[in-house]
């Protein structure tokens, strides 16, 4: 049978990947339960408002943009099982110790502290990809690990508005960090991947070389560049949307519920890349494709929140699933392009190099989505970042082509 025959979970006959896929499951669903349970606690119980959740979406930002390019290299010399494992009962204690953070400043140090971890292991998570998985099943495993992510955000997000609505924050973050316990038990099992070591310390990849190598790179650059002004503009409203949600007065299950609705999309989302291959021919036409409808759907969600257009909850839940749908195709073509224009060496400095870049324009957007909300509300906040995204897409688009 040929590869292109083959199904879309067949990566999962692969054991290693098997087992790296299972972690990053248990990992994703952590992820998104201590984001919900950061919010609704910031939110909801203390009572802060935009500038505290542009405090926190700062501190899950600037460990990518410190941490993550400084370990890169130093990292991708150690076994990567190792690092994996460390990075996930680290995380696990330190979720665990949030349940006492007694006031704000210490909530967003042990955050801080959190994503300076996550930032090691997602570069290594992308090496054990490549390194696990043979070439022509790569787009069908970045399917699978962004459908992981997506999932997540379909299940934490309702399963945390439960568990707090029920129990309190608390429990959220004694779930999660068992979560990351048991990933780390789970990722015990991975065989190790990547060159041999005096091949390593032969070539000495650093980050002016995977810079080199991005420059040299067209497609890799254009989707890297893409993606970090794309994620400026995200990140101009992601973290104000659970104050639109209190704002429109629902609850903190409700705005679960929202989440959840986003993670269906993605989810859909990356089935459908996952089965349907014909964008791997000219993947940065469809993240451009994907953003342009998206700034369409964003402009939708501000005039609502303006009051302009009619709706229920059911009209935020079907504007979140397309939302979701559209992210989820720009994330697993950007994948894509990051595992097949990068070298097994190349790979974990190109990645902390990427998310760097991402999470540069990721620290100034929340600060100004703040700063913006008393000059023109939230809603102008929410229009504004998606006309921008439609322009971004329609003229990168345009520009790329012109290109080619």
């Amino acid at each position: 049978m040929s590869i292109i025959e083959q199904p879309f979970s067949s990566p999962l006959c692969i054991r290693g990947f098997r087992r790296l896929i299972g972690g990053q499951v248990l990992s994703d669903l952590a992820n998104w339960l201590d984001f919900i349970a950061l919010s609704t606690l910031i939110i909801y119980t203390w009572g802060y408002g935009s500038a505290a959740i542009a405090a926190l979406s700062i501190c899950m930002g600037l460990p990518w943009v410190i941490i993550g390019p400084l370990s890169s290299v130093r990292i991708a010399r150690l076994p990567g099982r190792h690092v994996l494992v460390v990075c996930d009962l680290l995380r696990a204690g330190i979720v665990f110790g949030m349940i006492w953070a007694p006031s704000l400043n210490v909530l967003l140090t042990l955050v801080f502290l959190k994503m300076s971890i996550s930032a090691v292991f997602d570069p290594v998570r992308q090496g054990a990809i490549k390194g696990l998985v043979e070439p022509g099943l790569l787009a069908k495993s970045i399917s699978l690990s962004q459908l992981s992510v997506n999932s997540s955000k379909v299940l934490a997000p309702i399963a945390g508005g439960t568990l707090i609505g029920w129990f309190g924050a608390e429990s959220a973050f004694i779930v999660g960090a068992s979560f990351y316990a048991f990933s780390a038990l789970l990722l015990c099992g991975l065989p190790q991947w990547g060159v041999p070591e005096e091949t390593n310390q032969r070539q000495k990849k650093d980050l002016r070389e995977a810079w080199n190598h991005i420059t040299c790179r067209p497609l890799l650059k254009s989707g890297i560049l893409y993606t970090a002004a794309s994620f400026f503009l995200i990140f101009l409203y992601d973290g104000l949307f659970i104050i639109l949600t209190k704002a429109a007065g629902l609850t903190e299950g409700q705005f679960g519920l929202l989440l959840g609705s986003v993670g269906m999309g993605s989810v859909i989302g990356a089935l459908c890349a996952g089965q349907w291959r014909g964008w791997e021919k000219d993947p940065l036409s469809r993240m451009t494709l994907a953003g342009m409808t998206s700034g369409l759907l964003l402009a939708f969600v501000g005039l609502k929140a303006w009051g302009t257009l009619p709706g229920t909850l059911w009209f935020w839940v079907v504007l979140c699933v397309l939302i979701g749908l559209c992210s989820a195709q720009t994330a697993v073509a950007f994948g894509y392009i990051l595992q097949t224009e990068t070298t097994d060496d190349t790979v974990g400095p190109v990645s902390a190099l990427a998310n760097a870049l991402q999470t540069v324009s990721m620290l100034i957007a929340p600060i100004l989505g703040a700063m913006a909300v008393p000059l023109i509300t939230l809603g102008g906040v929410f229009l504004s970042a998606g006309t921008l995204m439609c322009g971004l897409a329609l003229l990168y688009r345009l520009i790329y082509m012109g290109c080619k």
